[in-house]
């Protein structure tokens, strides 16, 4: 390739990894790479998408993508992250490329399903590394995690993705999901390229306490919900199911549709509310979804797609919400996105699962099924009392301070675990107030020579470099 082609194609890496709503492209990919993989039939050209070697292949990708973002993230631990280094990108996409390849050829057409088995354990392990990979991309980027902002990306291009993948003649089809991990894997080395390694930094633990306690709810919630959906999905029997393999692929599209929706409304409206003021009527959908299929068979079709949708939208909602705590300094970027990666893919393997073993073992189907259906919905109507309660700390989390005593917290947080002498906390609270060294210097009667000296002593304990960073990191800001 010339020097001209090559720098224009440099041009147009840096103008998506860098764009405001492009730079999230990377992360669409790897979300697309599972949705077009599992859910269109086309990817499986000679096997039938719910044979018993693709379901259980699908259990099996599940666990990986679940468990190597977990495992990561107790590795690293709250002070170390994962570098997104080429030495590691590449591997792992042409990893996870080869395995798609695999899976969907030699391992539908093998006499013994391990192939199959071993090819889905990579392709999860991948597509897991490559999440947490761009969980911390992003947030050195200091990417906002606002519906306006993700979803143009998310929802046109995984309908269009899933689009080409469902019309794409023969064997094709596996060939185009397989270069989505290579497409994701390029544009994460062209950020990497564009942006040096840099991390948010975290709020002291005491001051983070509070966003803790809103990740382990809003994650348990989702785990539930995905649970409960993917039983549901996996209960609904294929009689009634118009087209068994297209419904798959339809309630993922109905998905990604009312994610563009949301975002839509929410910019016709100017609504500036937050969109995890959304969380509950999900969950009210969920029970909807339940009693639909304990009312009538007639409405069972209807129940399965409602399930599949209001899943990929628990997904997206929780990536959302964990880059704003990342951002926030409640997490590291590590373990905020296993936790929204892991719980979700969890809760499906687990509930399909569920729904699985119903299935195989004499008696349990007509014995269980709808005690469990029963039980689910108690326990999501629960869970629903407790989002409506911690509703107001969850959307909370997302915004800078605005009470006076919020702000003084944080301050005295800081300063206690930096070591900072009390003439240093009271000028950073000063300073987080909005007020300028002199204008410090003139209320607290000292000289602005020694304002700014103990500005100085404060950005060394802290690591920060200028007033901005020091006014965003207590206003929760990046």
């Amino acid at each position: 390739m010339s020097e001209g082609p090559r720098q224009r194609a440099n041009t147009v890496l840096a103008s998506v990894v860098l764009g405001p709503r492009l730079k999230y492209l990377g992360l669409t990919l790897v979300l697309a790479w599972h949705y077009c993989l599992w859910f269109v039939p086309n990817s499986f050209p000679t096997t039938f998408l719910l044979d018993d070697r693709i379901t259980f292949a699908w259990l099996i990708a599940l666990a990986a993508a679940a468990g190597v973002p977990l495992v990561l993230a107790w590795q690293l631990g709250r002070r170390r992250h994962l570098e997104a280094k080429p030495q590691l990108v590449w591997p792992v996409a042409l990893l996870g490329s080869a395995g798609t390849v695999t899976l969907c050829t030699l391992g539908m057409l093998a006499e013994t399903p391990w192939l199959a088995y071993a090819s889905a354990l990579v392709v999860g392990g991948c597509a897991g590394v490559l999440w947490v990979l761009w969980g911390e991309r992003l947030a050195c980027q200091k990417a906002k995690f606002t519906l306006g902002r993700v979803a143009p990306t998310y929802g046109g291009f995984l309908l269009a993705l899933i689009g080409v993948t469902y019309v794409a003649p023969g064997w094709l089809a596996p060939v185009i999901v397989a270069v989505l991990p290579l497409l994701s894997g390029l544009l994460l080395c062209a950020q990497v390229r564009e942006l040096p390694q840099c991390h948010p930094r975290l709020l002291p633990a005491k001051a983070a306490i509070q966003g803790k306690n809103t990740m382990v709810t809003v994650t348990v919630i989702s785990f539930v919900a995905a649970f409960v959906c993917y039983y549901t999905v996996a209960i609904v029997p294929w009689e009634a199911l118009a087209s068994v393999q297209d419904a798959f692929t339809l309630g993922i599209v109905i998905g990604a549709a009312l994610v563009l929706l949301f975002a839509v409304l929410q910019r016709t409206f100017r609504d500036g509310r937050s969109a995890f003021r959304v969380y509950p009527w999900l969950m009210l959908l969920i029970v909807i979804a339940c009693v639909m299929y304990l009312a009538d068979d007639r409405l069972d079709g209807a129940a399965f797609l409602l399930a599949v949708a209001i899943s990929s939208l628990f997904e997206i909602l929780l990536t959302l919400y964990m880059g704003v705590l990342t951002q926030r300094g409640y997490a590291p970027p590590a373990i905020a996105f296993a936790l929204s990666g892991s719980a979700i893919r969890l809760g499906i393997c687990l509930g399909n699962g569920t729904a699985l073993v119903y299935e195989r073992v004499p008696g349990w189907h007509e014995l269980l099924v709808r005690p469990t259906f029963v039980l689910l919905v108690a326990v999501v109507a629960g869970l629903l009392i407790t989002m409506v309660r911690q509703e107001y700390a969850i959307e909370e989390l997302t915004r800078s301070p605005q009470a006076e005593s919020e702000l003084a917290a944080i301050v005295n947080s800081v300063a206690e675990e930096f070591m900072l002498s009390e003439r240093e906390r009271e000028i950073m609270a000063l300073v987080g107030h909005g007020y300028t060294a002199s204008a410090v210097a003139e209320k607290l009667v000292i000289s602005p020579y020694t304002v700014n000296t103990h500005i100085q002593h404060i950005y060394r304990k802290l690591g920060i470099h200028k007033r901005s960073e020091l006014i965003g990191y207590l206003h929760r800001s990046g």
